[in-house]
């Protein structure tokens, strides 16, 4: 009997023009439209910041990694900037896929990206 992929994604607004996007688990041929799904909802929302939290990513394959990167160009299209939180997985991946940084606001924690976005910067 196969084990289920686990993978969960959470929305919170944390202020008005910003939100949180947690991503739990997974990120796989089988989870990835659920990702993208969930930023075009956050860009339907019309936000001014979106960080998302990938520090609880466990493993990502390039479906994953596709998402994630068309789901950035969601965010920007829709005018909102993007912070990321990378779990070890994700910042490996995104290290070896491009090697120039792809995502600016990249972050260890969840807590730095919480700094820059409260420094605007």
């Amino acid at each position: 009997m196969a084990e289920e992929v686990q993978f969960s994604v959470d929305i919170e607004k944390i202020r008005d023009g910003a939100a949180i996007l947690r991503l739990v688990g997974e990120v796989d041929v089988a989870t990835a439209p659920n990702l993208v799904s969930s930023f075009r909802d956050l860009a339907e929302q019309k936000l001014t910041e979106v960080v998302v939290d990938a520090s609880g990513v466990s493993f990502m394959d390039s479906s994953g990694l596709h998402a994630l990167i068309q789901g950035k160009g969601i965010i920007h299209d829709a005018g909102s900037r993007i912070l990321l939180v990378t779990s070890r997985p994700v910042r490996l991946l995104l290290e070896v896929a491009f090697p120039e940084p792809l995502f600016a606001g990249r972050f260890d924690s969840l807590e730095e990206a919480m700094d820059a976005l409260d420094a605007g910067s």
